[in-house]
C-alpha cells in the first residue's frame, strides 16, 4: 500500500478536516505543564549537540506498542489495518531522519468501558499496568482529552512526558494527517514552534498589531522576534522555525497571509508545513521536520532517557510485495454448515500474520456488520459464530512487524447453510480425509476414529448441496476405521463427504483437482 492512495483520499482526508477544524478548531492536548517538561528537556538536547553533533544517522529500528482499546462488550475498537496504515505512514514521515518503528509483540487489547470513553481515570491503574516498560506506548481510546486540562476545541492526541506515552483519538487513526507525527516529535523533545501561545492564539482584539508584548500567553515564555535574534531563549527555542503566535489555530488552508507584525514592526511568516504547527490544510508530503528539529530528535533518541527503546534487534525487513489467495471457502461457495467455518489462504513471503476480515457486507464498514476482525497467526482461521444461511463476505491482510504498507486479497463471499459442522458434533473422536485435494480417478481415503459402534451412511455432496455420489453403508467400530472411495468421474472443485447416522450427521470438505 502505497502511502499516496489516491489524489481522491488525500483530497477527502484534507478537505474533511478542514472543514472540522473551522467548525470545532481541532489541537494537540500536548500544553502546560506537559510542554514545560518537554523544553526542559529539548534544552539538555541543544547542549549535548554542540558537544556531540549528528554526524551520520543510521537506521534505528524503534518498538512501538499500540494499546487497542474497546469498550468492555468489545465493541468500539478502531479496525487493526488502521493502526497498519498509520505505521506505515508514519514510518515514512520519519524515513529521512533514520527513524523507523515497528510493533512490538503484536497489539495489545484493553476491554473496559473507563478507558475507552474516559481513560484519564485509568492512568494510574488500567493503563499503568498495561504500558510495555521496552517500547513506545501508544494508547487508542475513543477520545484524547487530556487529564486536568481544557482547550479550545477537541484534541486529537497528546504526549504525556511524566507518564511517557501518547494518546490518540481512535478517529485520528490511519489518516494522512498530523496527529501521530507530531505527538511523536514531542515525545522525542520537540515542542510548538509557536510555545507560548498554546492557552490565547494571537487576535488583534487582546494581543494588537503590531504585538508589543515581551512575554507570551502562559505568562512566562518570551515571545520570539521575526528577525531571529532572540530565538535561542524564547517561543520553542529552535532557531530554524520561525516566529508564530499560534496562526494556525482555525486556520483552514496552508497559506497564512494576514499582516501580522512583531514589536519591531516586522511581519510574521509562521511555516505552515512544520509537523510541530497546528496548519492542517498543507498536502500530506509537504510537512517536514526542520534540519535543527531532526538533529533534537535523534539526539533525543540516543540520550540516556531512551535507553529503554534502543537495542540491537531488526525486524523481520523482508518487502511484502504479494497479496494472498484466498482458497476455502471459494467464491460464491454454498455451505452445508454455518458454525465452525474453516477459512483458507495462501502465505505471502515476508508475512508474520494476517488480519482477517468478515463482513456482512463487502465495504467492511466500522460497525457490527463486520462481524470479525482478528490477527490470525498462519494460514487459516476456523470461525465459529456465524449465522445460518447468510452470506459473508471475507478479505485477508498480510504484514509484519515492521512491514506495515501492504494491501488486502480481493474479497470473496460464501453462504453458511444450516447444519451443525462435525466440530460441535460428539459422534466421532475424527474424521479425516486424504489426500485432500484429490486428483480425479484416486481413491479418497476415509479415517474414523469413534468411542462407540454405529451404522453409518456415506455421501458426497456439491456446493450447491446436490448428492453426487452414494457410498453405501458403513459399520462403524469402535477404535480406528479406514474406508476407501473411489472418486472417479468428476468435475473439479469442492464437494462435502456426509457421514449419516441416527446419532446426527458430520461433513468434511474435500477438494477434487483436475
Amino acid at each position: 500500500m502505497s502511502r499516496v492512495i489516491s489524489v481522491f483520499f488525500l483530497a477527502a482526508t484534507f478537505f474533511g478536516q478542514f472543514a472540522y477544524a473551522q467548525q470545532n478548531h481541532l489541537w494537540c492536548g500536548t500544553v502546560g505543564e506537559d510542554a514545560a517538561i518537554i523544553q526542559e528537556r529539548l534544552r539538555e538536547n541543544k547542549a549535548a549537540l554542540l558537544n556531540n553533533p549528528v554526524v551520520t544517522r543510521d537506521i534505528m529500528y524503534v518498538p512501538v506498542k499500540f494499546h487497542l482499546v474497546a469498550k468492555t462488550d468489545g465493541t468500539g475498537m478502531v479496525a487493526k489495518h488502521r493502526v497498519l496504515d498509520q505505521l506505515c505512514i508514519m514510518n515514512e514521515d520519519y524515513a529521512e531522519l533514520g527513524i523507523q518503528f515497528y510493533i512490538k509483540n503484536g497489539f495489545n487489547y484493553i476491554y473496559n468501558n473507563t478507558v475507552y470513553s474516559n481513560h484519564q481515570a485509568t492512568q494510574n491503574t488500567i493503563m499503568t499496568f498495561q504500558r510495555d516498560n521496552s517500547a513506545i506506548n501508544i494508547y487508542l481510546p475513543e477520545n484524547a482529552d487530556p487529564p486536568n486540562q481544557t482547550g479550545p476545541g477537541v484534541v486529537l492526541g497528546y504526549y504525556s512526558p511524566i507518564k511517557d506515552w501518547l494518546v490518540i483519538a481512535k478517529g485520528e487513526v490511519g489518516k494522512q494527517g498530523l496527529t501521530f507525527t507530531h505527538e511523536m516529535g514531542h515525545f522525542f523533545s520537540l515542542n510548538h514552534p509557536f510555545y507560548g501561545w498554546e492557552p490565547d492564539p494571537w487576535n488583534d482584539t487582546d494581543h494588537g498589531n503590531p504585538v508589543m508584548m515581551t512575554i507570551a500567553p502562559d505568562g512566562f515564555t518570551p515571545i520570539e522576534l521575526v528577525n531571529g535574534s532572540n530565538c535561542e531563549t524564547a517561543g520553542d527555542e529552535v532557531c530554524d522555525t520561525p516566529a508564530d503566535y499560534l496562526f494556525g489555530f482555525g486556520w483552514d488552508n496552508c497559506d497564512y497571509t494576514p499582516d501580522v507584525r512583531d514589536r519591531n514592526n516586522q511581519q510574521l511568516d509562521p511555516d505552515e508545513r512544520l509537523w510541530m504547527n497546528y496548519f492542517f490544510g498543507c498536502n500530506a508530503n509537504e510537512y517536514y521536520f526542520t534540519d535543527m528539529q531532526q538533529q533534537l530528535i535523534i539526539q533525543d533518541y540516543n540520550s540516556s532517557r531512551r535507553n529503554y527503546i534502543r537495542s540491537s534487534f531488526v525486524p523481520t525487513l523482508t518487502e511484502i510485495t504479494e497479496t494472498p489467495t484466498l482458497v476455502s471457502p471459494a467464491n460464491t461457495e454454498q455451505l452445508e454448515f454455518y458454525n465452525n467455518i474453516n477459512l483458507e489462504w495462501t502465505e505471502v513471503p515476508g508475512a508474520e500474520a494476517y488480519i482477517l476480515q468478515i463482513a456482512l457486507v463487502p465495504t467492511f464498514p466500522a460497525s457490527t456488520l463486520t462481524v470479525y476482525d482478528e490477527v490470525v497467526y498462519g494460514t487459516s482461521k476456523v470461525i465459529s459464530g456465524l449465522e445460518a444461511n447468510r452470506t459473508y463476505y471475507w478479505r485477508v491482510r498480510p504484514f509484519s512487524a515492521y512491514r506495515t504498507c501492504t494491501d488486502f486479497s480481493n474479497t470473496i463471499n460464501f453462504k453458511t447453510g444450516a447444519l451443525v459442522s462435525s466440530r460441535d458434533n460428539e459422534l466421532v473422536e475424527l474424521f479425516n480425509v486424504s489426500p485432500n485435494p484429490i486428483p480425479n480417478g484416486q481413491e479418497l481415503t476415509v479415517s474414523i476414529r469413534s468411542g462407540n459402534s454405529f451404522e453409518s451412511r456415506l455421501r458426497l455432496f456439491n456446493i450447491t448441496g446436490q448428492a453426487v455420489r452414494d457410498f453405501g453403508s458403513f459399520t462403524v467400530q469402535t477404535g480406528p476405521n479406514n474406508f476407501a472411495l473411489p472418486i472417479n468421474g468428476l468435475d473439479a472443485g469442492v464437494y462435502l463427504l456426509a457421514l449419516d447416522s441416527e446419532q446426527g450427521q458430520i461433513f468434511q470438505r474435500v477438494v477434487v483437482a483436475r
